[in-house]
């Protein structure tokens, strides 16, 4: 059986978790709704606009790489998630 390719929104969420963040706290950081995390975690967002990948790769502290698929290794290039304001 083939493995299921992880999605961006699987990515996020994993990353979100990683830090302990809710998805209203991911929302206040990116500075949109809670709604608009949860759609794209679920898949309700297929193509985010490339601003929105690279905030959230920052705040997140993983590459947009890592988000996109295009590599396995979570971290950025420091190996930390960006700082919580």
């Amino acid at each position: 059986m083939e493995k299921m390719p992880k999605t961006l929104g699987i990515r996020v969420k994993a990353a979100r978790e990683r830090l302990g963040w809710s998805q209203a706290e991911l929302a206040r950081q990116l500075g949109a709704s809670a709604y608009g995390v949860n759609l794209l975690e679920n898949g309700g967002t297929p193509y985010p606009r490339a601003d929105r990948v690279y905030a959230l790769a920052k705040l997140l502290g993983v590459t947009t790489d890592y988000l996109l698929g295009l590599e396995e290794t979570a971290e950025d290039s420091e190996g930390e998630p960006a700082a919580v304001a």
